[in-house]
């Protein structure tokens, strides 16, 4: 197969890159097998455009902006209206809090039906080609292409030599606590906690609505490896004097993945006609994060 440009990744700015692509009617392959353990699976959800820096909440706002848009358009994203509520600040703003996959679903429908292929190659191992012609190897055979895009999160670092950007471990624990119609209006609240932060928040899971926990720079977690239980060293260090409620819940499961430190999308060009884009909490800015590398797949083209 040979296409004008090769999107590797099929999670939010795979699918969001994809999307803006075939949008503007350029052919785009999307390569790479569906894989449940994808990070974005994990994500906690939450859309909140509240940033002191204006051209972030503009990034984040336009993903809501998309979302409920698709929304009112009958897309199947399972979205609801959940405020942020920084209690250290007193200070309560509007968000919302989505189901990614559902949001990824959507997105990888939509460059479909406007002309992308999807093409399940297994795993991808490399790029070979010096900007006239890229080949994007994989498991079970190559992609011609044009222009390659990676949009494959931490994998990223394993196909591009010296992209090594400290990958971030991140993990949310979800909670065996009931949820009844008053503490399902519970805002995603969050709180300082000595030198770091937590926050709790109410998502729909297929099993109903659950409460989660998460937290930065309370407990030091560098295990790549897997999800390892802390929770109760977040609670004994100060998240369940905040959160009183939580003492005595049990951790039902546990959400992770390895994320790229810098929240806002960065798209950069490794060599000619090889661009990677990463974002971390890619979710919240992968519309955003995708038209940038849709616009710079094409500039390269």
């Amino acid at each position: 197969m040979d296409v004008p440009i090769a999107v590797a990744g099929a999670g939010p700015l795979g699918a969001a890159t994809a999307y803006h692509l075939a949008c503007r009617g350029i052919g785009v392959a999307i390569v790479g097998r569906d894989r449940p353990d994808a990070a974005f699976r994990n994500s906690g959800g939450s859309i909140c455009w509240h940033r002191p820096d204006a051209r972030t909440a503009e990034l984040i706002r336009e993903t809501a902006d998309f979302v409920r848009d698709a929304v009112a358009d009958g897309a199947r994203i399972r979205c609801r209206d959940v405020p942020y509520l920084f209690l250290t600040e007193g200070v309560q703003v509007p968000a919302l809090n989505i189901d990614s996959a559902d949001l990824v679903d959507h997105l990888l429908a939509a460059a479909q039906e406007a002309g992308a292929v999807r093409v399940d190659l297994g795993d991808v191992l490399g790029v070979d080609g010096d900007g006239g012609g890229m080949t994007l190897r994989c498991d079970r055979g190559d992609v011609g292409a044009g222009v390659v895009v990676l949009a494959l999160g931490a994998a990223n670092a394993d196909i591009v030599t010296g992209l090594d950007p400290a990958w971030e471990k991140r993990q949310l624990f979800v909670l065996d606590l009931p949820v009844d119609a008053d503490r399902a209006r519970m805002p995603h609240t969050v709180t300082s906690v000595g030198d770091g932060y937590a926050y709790v928040f109410v998502k729909e899971f297929d099993d109903g609505l659950r409460v989660v926990v998460g937290q930065e720079d309370l407990v030091d977690d560098d295990d790549p490896a897997g999800p390892v239980d802390h929770f109760e060293a977040l609670l004994d260090g100060g998240v369940g004097d905040r959160f009183p409620f939580l003492r005595g819940a049990g951790v039902e499961r546990i959400l992770w993945g390895m994320d790229w430190p810098d929240k806002l999308p960065h798209v950069e060009e490794h060599r000619p006609r090889v661009f990677t884009v990463n974002c971390g909490s890619a979710v919240r800015a992968c519309i955003a994060g995708g038209r940038a590398a849709a616009d710079a797949a094409m500039a390269a083209g």
